[in-house]
């Protein structure tokens, strides 16, 4: 009995044995798609060093933004390769978007910064490139930037008025600084002119380093800038504070009035996002705008924008381009109202 016993035990297992080896070598059409899907990776993901193009000077509002985000994606690990920011000023943005457009068609690992000319300078003909989707892929917009009009001191201004009745009494001989020669720079002090019955003289510099030297040696008297650029000088009294362009005052500049409350609305801000050469896939641009995202949500953006007097205005890829389009109808507006696309 016990013989007979074994016998069928030994049995089973023998055929136990053949079913395992079956199933560790299966060969069904089924297993071996999601053995395929299993080892697909999901979505596009960078494998070389990122080039972030910021198309103005060191130290301006672009410059400010773009190395911060870097230094938040660095710290958070959000990226697994480097974010190299680069620095290309001229024309007005002109030449950063060239050298962005000349890596090609598609090029999946350059970015860029933009600003107002990025706008102006095509409506101007001073720019070969469009803002829309024949030039660009827009990957997120980030902030709306409001700016403060600051006066050399020895001009003694500490109002709109005061400038109002010395351009009044002196046409033509107050300078106005900014950056090219169709910027929000300009924009904002034609506004003036014409809201106030001035004859303002603009005068364009090409990058926002040459612009702050100009006003702190005196050789212009007024210009705006973004609370990142001015602060220091502020603090030091070498610029003085007259007026913020927005919607109501600065939280870092309680004091100073908006230009509305002095009697002159204008509370134009500048758009600050961030776009690629036209033709980049989809899930490329999606890869992108997820990490600007993740920076936006950010504690150490939130702190950022707030010093700086941003509005963090953060839109994704797929709602940027739309966008982009409003905001290129808004400065056609702004331009013919300047008189400064004639």
């Amino acid at each position: 009995m016990k013989k007979a016993l074994a016998l069928i035990l030994a049995a089973v297992m023998a055929l136990a044995l053949v079913a395992c080896g079956q199933k560790e070598t299966p060969t069904t059409p089924d297993n071996n798609d999601q053995q395929q899907e299993d080892q697909t990776p999901e979505g596009w993901v960078p494998t070389k060093d990122i080039e972030f193009v910021i198309p103005f000077g060191a130290g301006g509002g672009n410059d400010v933004m773009v190395r911060k985000i870097v230094e938040i994606i660095e710290k958070n690990d959000l990226c697994p390769v480097n974010i190299v920011p680069v620095n290309k000023s001229g024309g007005s943005g002109v030449v950063g978007y060239t050298y962005l457009t000349s890596k090609g068609v598609g090029d999946e690992y350059t970015l860029a910064s933009t600003s107002a000319s990025f706008y102006t300078q095509p409506l101007t003909g001073n720019s070969p490139f469009t803002p829309d989707e024949t030039n660009f892929s827009f990957v997120a917009h980030m902030v709306k930037d409001p700016v403060v009009l600051v006066a050399n001191p020895k001009y003694g201004f500490t109002s709109m008025q005061d400038i109002v009745d010395y351009a009044k009494a002196h046409p033509g001989e107050l300078k106005w600084g900014g950056i090219g020669n169709a910027s929000d720079d300009a924009i904002i002090m034609y506004m003036f002119n014409d809201l106030a019955g001035i004859d303002l003289t603009y005068v364009p510099y090409d990058d926002s380093g040459l612009l702050q030297a100009a006003v702190l040696g005196g050789h212009i008297a007024l210009s705006v800038n973004s609370l990142a650029e001015a602060e220091e000088h502020m603090n030091a009294g070498t610029m003085t504070p007259i007026a913020v362009c927005a919607d109501e005052r600065l939280s870092g500049l309680p004091d100073v009035p908006t230009t509305a409350e002095q009697g002159y609305d204008i509370s134009h801000q500048q758009s600050r996002g961030i776009v690629m050469n036209a033709g980049v896939a989809e899930e490329v641009l999606a890869y992108y705008s997820d990490i600007f995202q993740k920076v936006s949500e950010t504690d150490e953006w939130k702190e950022f924008t707030e010093k700086n007097a941003m509005s963090n205005i953060f839109l994704p890829y797929d709602q940027y381009a739309a966008y982009a389009e409003e905001m290129l109808a808004d400065y056609t507006e702004y331009l013919t109202l300047a008189n400064v696309n004639q």
